[in-house]
């Protein structure tokens, strides 16, 4: 059977027999309408029809077997001698006469499976979790590639864990390929009932990428997975912590694309100075010193383009001039760490650098000596390099503890996160 694939919204296919309207031809359709365009789309398709009374009712929902016939009629086109269905479903259908061609092509595309007993149901709305099945495997018929990793969509998707197992991978692969965007409180609503509106947008977006949400956004290679610009790198840490590309010291999207396309990685570029502080902060937060003991908890929420660079310095006697037997300890994985035996302390530096450079743009310290001397602090001071001034070190707090109250210089830069 030779397959006929709508390319353009300007066929003249007739899908469902109605008269040709505009989205503005309808008394019911706000043009500032989300869905105008849509309805405008979906009309000069035919694949709609108005009302006699002029309207459209986009809030009315649409039956299971209008949304089958929709679809069917979209990717091959109205039935007819040439791409009648070939087989027949096996449930003995009450469906409408006129609806079980179009169940049974259905079948044949792949687009029904004998586990999709909800279509069994005569006359009932179309909820959004079928119609997310169905338009899945309507893409899949397109011969459109599948995107590979969906994890990214979980985080989005509010109501991800209240949803039915069964239409998860769809929902995800739908959303991933820009077919369906949810509601404005970030839920997808799987037993939700489909509306005529809601109907519109996705089958426009099914055969016309252009029309898909963020169809024009970059996507670029992330450690083998693709990310748009600003998607979080990692969505298995708390949402104040995660990071985008963007949030790296790139400068530009246009001269990261540049660099890219020389050979660079992203692996070399550092944070920019608030996300990279954020991180040292929670480090600095954790740490515990009782004159011989130090503790301090590395957390596991960097970027996989970024790494821990944790240094202890000190004694472990009492002679804090005595360079030749100065100590370090080094820490450059997350976890809890616990090192005794630190009698002197000389300083901490807290800092994330790049996988692949020592390039940083944030540094937190931990010291217990003046600047350029051995010479012992009274107390121990914490030094922050965006600010020209040292604070009293006090274990618990964080930097915004310490500049709570400070006047800001013109010099220093006021981190905001």
């Amino acid at each position: 059977m030779k397959k006929r694939i709508l390319a353009t919204f300007l066929s003249a296919v007739t899908l469902i027999s109605c008269n040709y309207a505009l989205a503005a031809d309808y008394s019911d359709v706000n043009q500032s309408a989300w869905y105008a365009s849509y309805v405008n789309k979906i009309s000069e398709l035919n694949a709609f029809s108005g009302y006699e009374d002029g309207t459209f009712r986009p809030d009315n929902q649409i039956t299971q077997e209008e949304f089958i016939k929709t679809v069917v009629c979209l990717i091959c086109g109205e039935l007819n001698e040439s791409n009648a269905p070939t087989v027949k479903n096996t449930w003995n259908s009450k469906w409408n006469s006129w609806a079980i061609p179009y169940l049974d092509k259905a079948f044949e595309l792949g687009l029904i499976t004998e586990q999709d007993t909800m279509f069994k149901l005569v006359g009932i709305p179309c909820n959004r979790g079928e119609m997310a099945k169905v338009i899945t495997r309507a893409v899949e018929y397109l011969k459109e590639d599948s995107v590979a990793d969906t994890s990214t969509y979980i985080t989005k998707l509010k109501d991800y864990n209240r949803m039915k197992e069964e239409y998860k991978p769809y929902v995800l692969q739908a959303y991933a390929k820009g077919i369906l965007s949810g509601y404005d409180d970030g839920t997808f609503r799987d037993d939700g009932l489909l509306t005529r509106a809601e109907a519109s947008s996705v089958l426009v977006r099914l055969i016309d990428k252009n029309e898909r949400v963020n169809s024009d956004e970059k996507l670029y290679d992330y450690f083998g997975r693709k990310v748009t610009w600003t998607e979080p790198l990692r969505t298995d840490v708390p949402e104040q912590y995660q990071v985008s590309i963007s949030d790296h010291e790139v400068i530009s999207q246009a001269s990261y694309d540049r660099a890219m396309a020389n050979g660079g990685s992203i692996s070399k570029y550092e944070l920019n100075r608030p996300k990279a502080m954020m991180f040292e902060d929670l480090v600095l937060q954790s740490i515990k010193y009782d004159g011989d003991t130090i503790t301090l908890t590395v957390p596991d929420y960097l970027p996989e383009s970024q790494r821990w660079v944790v240094g202890i310095v000190y004694w472990d006697n009492d002679k804090d001039y005595d360079l030749s037997n100065r100590k370090k300890i080094s820490i450059t994985e997350p976890g809890k760490y616990s090192y005794s035996g630190i009698n002197l302390l000389y300083n901490i530096g807290i800092e994330v650098k790049p996988k692949e450079s020592d390039s940083f743009t944030s540094y937190v310290e931990v010291t217990c000596h003046k600047p350029l001397s051995l010479e012992r602090l009274d107390k121990p001071e914490v030094t922050f390099n965006n600010m020209h001034t040292n604070f009293e070190w006090v274990q618990g707090q964080g930097y915004k503890d310490y500049t709570k109250d400070y006047q800001f210089e013109e010099n220093d830069i006021e981190l905001n996160w």
